[in-house]
């Protein structure tokens, strides 16, 4: 069966070059010029992938981005920026609200179909997650439920995949370039506290439900470990 792409896309042009190139490449594509006729298909449809266009008529897209990634029924869908905006901080701000990768226009077919091939590789590899259990923290991919013990602890969508990196590679240690190319997706370029805030954030989480905020510990110089 075909993965299922949904794209939204308001330049008729780029969209009908996306939509060819990706269905000669095997995928199942549906296109849509307007961020309320993406709501309206998830009604009824799940895709494996969502690229959005920035600038729309009606929503942009990291707002769409940001109501995705609010549903559980879509935050773990990975996201494909594809925008004329190519300034740094244009990428910072769109995979820090949790799109995977961002393809500044124009772009070539060959590397748009490598992109999105590459964003569902990994997506298929977090799918197939086992539940995993250390310390009395548990963490469920199938569900997207954290608990320590009993209690639930609500992690945002990059929370609970750093998490999840970082429990599945138990005692051993990644550096923030493996844990920002795993949980983001693109290569670590430059400094860059994305990471850091996001630690801090789960260790606060995790603690604030009793567990050991000793659970993530940092790796002076290389980058963090889980140790349960």
């Amino acid at each position: 069966m075909s993965s299922t792409i949904f794209v939204v896309e308001d330049d008729p042009n780029i969209a009908h070059v996306m939509k060819l190139a990706l269905s000669n490449s095997g995928f199942e594509v549906s296109i849509f010029s307007h961020a309320m006729d993406l709501y309206l298909a998830l009604e009824t449809k799940r895709p494996k992938l969502f690229i959005l266009d920035l600038m729309l008529p009606d929503i942009d897209g990291i707002a769409i981005i940001q109501t995705l990634k609010k549903k559980s029924a879509y935050a773990l869908i990975p996201v494909l920026i594809v925008s004329a905006k190519s300034t740094e901080l244009d990428k910072v701000i769109g995979l820090d609200v949790g799109a995977d990768d961002y393809l500044v226009k124009p772009f070539g077919v060959l590397e748009l179909i490598s992109r999105v091939k590459a964003i569902l590789r990994r997506s298929e590899v977090h799918a197939e997650d086992e539940f995993l259990f250390f310390s009395g923290l548990s963490l469920d991919p199938k569900s997207y439920v954290c608990k320590y013990e009993e209690q639930v602890i609500q992690l945002t969508a990059k929370e609970f995949a750093l998490l999840r990196t970082l429990m599945q590679h138990n005692n051993e240690t990644l550096s923030r370039e493996e844990l920002l190319n795993q949980v983001w997706g693109y290569e670590f370029i430059g400094e860059s506290r994305t990471l850091d805030v996001h630690i801090k954030e789960v260790r606060q989480k995790i603690g604030a439900a009793g567990a050991s905020t000793d659970l993530i510990q940092t790796v002076r110089g290389v980058g963090y470990k889980f140790v349960g």
